[in-house]
């Protein structure tokens, strides 16, 4: 038979007429049963209503606590587990052990935990803001929807612990053991993880808004649809880790090892990853504009298939983008500066007004790509396919294309001056109105080119095959 509110109320007027504080516990002694969680419920809507009425004020505040550590500790060596509900907010439990224990739902606030034993305990939305848990066992412990925000949990062990949508935005997690643990859809924004372990932790979904990670572990961390906004991350291991739908936007990456791991759909708009390794990463749709990616390595990174990623405005001065899989990917406006891009897939991708000035594209494969606007000066493109792109009024001066195959490209208005042209394929080249001036196209195939207005004057033109090639009459020539 169950409790009435009348009985608990009962109970708990006749222990406040003795002057004692009506605990859960010696409630439920009056009482000879009932829950704890039932028992509390009362006692709070009793409290409440105490410190409504200005006369009873102090009473209430006198019988704040529905159970104190000593009851709480004489109860589990009795062999009692349910604590679930109950009131224990500010408790000292220093070293307490207390494995497999119920505190769901519980009010811990403020505790202090100190080295407390809780292995395998339930927690489930317990209330444990502010608490300190510094040293504390919660290996295999569920804390499902806890609160734990402000928390102090350095050193403590959450080793296969259950964190699904906690609440630990501004904790304190340092040196903290969280190998296995679960963490989809935390809130750990704001909280300082610097150098801790979280290699192969789930933490899908969960919410790392600025949250510190310098010199964390994610390496194998599951991280997909994950809110990293402005996240730090300086020197932090991803490697191999799951970024698939993450919002990296505004995050610091710089020198972070990303190698191998998967970033597509992610968002990195205006992050930094200067120095970062993002060898191996599969970019699928990836979005990099404004970046910083200077000296960063994108060793063999992309996909072979269409990449669409986006690249726009992005610095990428110095960076090594060897063997990159990027075709149709949007490079616009980005500082490709001395970039390392030879032997990468580029096909029909975006260059438009792009700094690539001393960039090695030596062996790439540019088909189709589009390049107006941008700067090549001092480039290396020898060997390179560049069949049908588009140099529209681009800046190829002092560039090498040596031996590279341009057939069906459009230079038109292009400034190609100086440049080392020997033995390149201009087959059905459109070099309207461009300036080929003082360049070397020894052996060069011009057959079929459009050469309207093309200003060829100090030019080597030894062994060019102009075979077919259109309107050479309006050609400015050298003097034979």
């Amino acid at each position: 038979m169950s409790l009435t509110i009348e009985e608990i109320r009962a109970a708990i007027a006749s222990l406040v007429a003795k002057g004692e504080n009506p605990t859960q516990v010696k409630v439920r002694a009056v009482l000879g049963r009932g829950s704890y969680a039932t028992i509390n419920k009362v006692l709070r809507e009793w409290r409440q209503e105490k410190t409504s009425e200005p006369s009873e004020v102090g009473l209430a505040n006198q019988y704040s606590k529905s159970m104190d550590a000593n009851e709480l500790l004489s109860l589990y060596a009795r062999g009692e587990r349910n604590f679930s509900e109950i009131d224990l907010s500010e408790v000292f439990l220093v070293e307490a052990v207390l494995p497999a224990i119920d505190l769901s739902q519980a009010d811990l606030q403020g505790a202090n935990l100190t080295k407390i034993n809780l292995r395998a305990a339930n927690l489930k939305g317990a209330k444990l803001s502010n608490a300190n848990l510094q040293e504390a066992d919660l290996s295999g412990a569920d804390l499902t929807g806890v609160n734990l925000q402000n928390a102090d949990l350095t050193g403590v062990y959450l080793r296969g612990a259950r964190l699904t949508m906690a609440q630990l935005e501004g904790a304190k997690l340092q040196g903290a053991d969280l190998t296995g643990a679960y963490l989809s859809q935390a809130d750990l924004s704001k909280a300082d993880l610097s150098n801790i372990n979280l290699s192969n932790v789930i933490l899908n979904q969960a919410n790392l808004y600025m949250t510190n990670l310098s010199g964390a572990n994610l390496s194998g961390a599951n991280l997909n649809k994950v809110n990293m906004v402005e996240a730090i991350l300086p020197g932090a291991n991803l490697s191999n880790a799951k970024l698939n739908e993450a919002n990296l936007s505004k995050a610091n990456l710089s020198k972070a090892n990303l190698f191998g791991s998967n970033l597509s759909h992610a968002n990195l708009q205006e992050a930094i990853l200067d120095e970062a390794d993002l060898s191996h990463v599969f970019l699928y749709l990836t979005n990099f504009s404004n970046s910083s990616l200077q000296k960063a390595k994108l060793i063999n990174t992309g996909t072979h298939s269409d990449s669409g990623v986006n690249l726009s405005n992005a610095n990428l001065s110095g960076a090594d983008l060897s063997g990159t899989q990027l075709p149709k990917a949007s490079f616009n406006e980005a500082n490709l500066a001395e970039t390392n891009l030879s032997g990468a897939n580029l096909i029909e991708t975006i260059f438009t007004q792009a700094n690539m000035s001393q960039g090695n594209l030596h062996g790439a494969d540019l088909q189709g790509a589009n390049l107006e606007h941008s700067v090549l000066r001092g480039a290396d493109l020898g060997e390179t396919n560049l069949s049908k792109s588009s140099f529209r009024q681009a800046n190829l001066a002092e560039t090498n294309l040596a031996r590279a195959n341009m057939a069906e490209a459009k230079f038109f208005q292009a400034n190609i001056s100086r440049a080392n042209l020997n033995g390149a394929n201009l087959q059905g080249a459109n070099l309207s109105q461009a300036t080929i001036m003082d360049a070397d196209l020894t052996g060069a195939d011009l057959s079929g080119a459009n050469c309207d207005r093309t200003n060829f004057l100090g030019s080597n033109l030894q062994d060019v095959n102009f075979t077919g090639a259109m309107n050479k009459s309006s050609a400015l020539l050298p003097a034979n």
